[in-house]
């Protein structure tokens, strides 16, 4: 398998755009790096300059510690798999996964026994004489990552294999492509906008946004600290609320008021924000983090009117409005509320994240 290291890794195009900024990423042998961020962010050309289809303008790509920024794509040892399936649709399975390694001239018998393991790590031995026509969307994205796992290359490279299924197949095919993940403990790098999909396959997720690197980290690490309040309102389903909030002092206690809203500060946090008394912060809080009617004490306190709720089954996901604020929360659907009614949703000082409001860097955390 393969080290990825991106140096630098710049992309400009002649208009003066800047799709990718001097990116850098360490992918280590045999990780699951997830590139996510919003459409339009630079991720794929990220990929695609790693794969060679994309011309690097600044910066290096160096897979085990071979700079490739003038090899040729078929000389890269990568797989890249694509949104599109890209099958061969005159062609049974079996020809579209042995035609890379027939055009290689690789040995009959080489092919056989490459392309029937790879058949049996992906379940599809049934289906090798099938052509894809007669196929599901989900055996045609298997057949597409046969096609790549034969080659034994150095790097899977994935550009949003999913997004051409259903919801049900997408969650069906991620849990393939993580177990394929274990059984060949490949180096896969992928990218996705859904950060459902990064949050459940990747050792690491690196966050971009306007081609610049937010974040890099575990699933943990971007859910519980992130860095900045982009990251922390791309991760997470549904999106962080966001409270613009000013920390004044009451009774001689520092506090967070704002319109509906008070936050009494415990000491890690009274401390932490110091310096910014008088200041405005942006207060977030997750939807699940949010309780009705819970205790007085330390954290947040928000009054809402119910506007909508959504039946989920075990939980129900309520739309309130506090102000001219839209806030979303996650209750049990034994709390019972209705549409119209007035309520007060809490949250603990540890599941409050704060931020700057020019900056958007992240400030206390306990």
């Amino acid at each position: 398998m393969a080290r990825v290291v991106l140096d630098d890794l710049t992309k400009r195009y002649v208009a003066g755009t800047v799709a990718v900024d001097k990116l850098n990423l360490d992918i280590a042998d045999g990780e699951f790096v997830c590139l996510v961020g919003p459409s339009g962010c630079g991720k794929t050309t990220a990929l695609r300059m790693i794969a060679g289809l994309e011309e690097i303008s600044d910066g290096e790509v160096r897979i085990n510690d071979r700079v490739v920024n003038n090899l040729q794509p078929r000389d890269r040892d990568i797989a890249m798999v694509f949104q599109s399936y890209a099958l061969y649709p005159h062609m049974t399975v079996y020809d579209n996964m042995a035609f890379g390694l027939q055009l290689r001239k690789t040995p009959k018998e080489q092919i056989d026994k490459a392309v029937h393991e790879a058949a049996r790590i992906l379940d599809l031995e049934r289906l090798l004489e099938r052509r894809p026509g007669a196929l599901s969307g989900g055996q045609r994205q298997r057949v597409a990552l046969g096609r790549a796992i034969v080659r034994e290359p150095a790097a899977f490279l994935m550009d949003e294999p999913l997004s051409n299924l259903d919801a049900k197949l997408r969650v069906q095919t991620r849990a393939e492509i993580a177990r394929l993940h274990q059984r060949l403990t490949a180096t896969m790098i992928y990218v996705t906008h859904d950060q459902v999909e990064a949050m459940t396959m990747g050792d690491r997720i690196a966050v971009i946004n306007e081609g610049v690197l937010q974040q890099v980290g575990t699933p943990r690490e971007l859910y519980e600290a992130p860095q900045n309040r982009f990251v922390a309102g791309f991760i997470g389903s549904p999106s962080m609320n966001f409270v613009a909030m000013t920390l004044d002092q009451k009774g001689g206690e520092p506090q967070l008021s704002g319109d509906g809203a008070t936050v009494k500060l415990d000491d890690a946090q009274a401390a932490a924000l110091r310096d910014r008394a008088g200041g405005s912060i942006m207060l977030g809080v997750r939807p699940e983090h949010l309780d009705v009617g819970s205790p007085d004490g330390p954290g947040l306190r928000l009054t809402a009117t119910v506007d909508v709720i959504e039946f989920l089954g075990n939980d129900e996901l309520i739309h309130a409005q506090s102000g001219d604020r839209d806030i979303v929360a996650i209750v049990d659907t034994d709390v019972n509320l209705k549409v119209g009614e007035e309520v007060v949703l809490r949250a603990e000082p540890r599941r409050l994240h704060m931020f700057d409001p020019e900056s958007g860097l992240a400030l206390a955390r306990t």
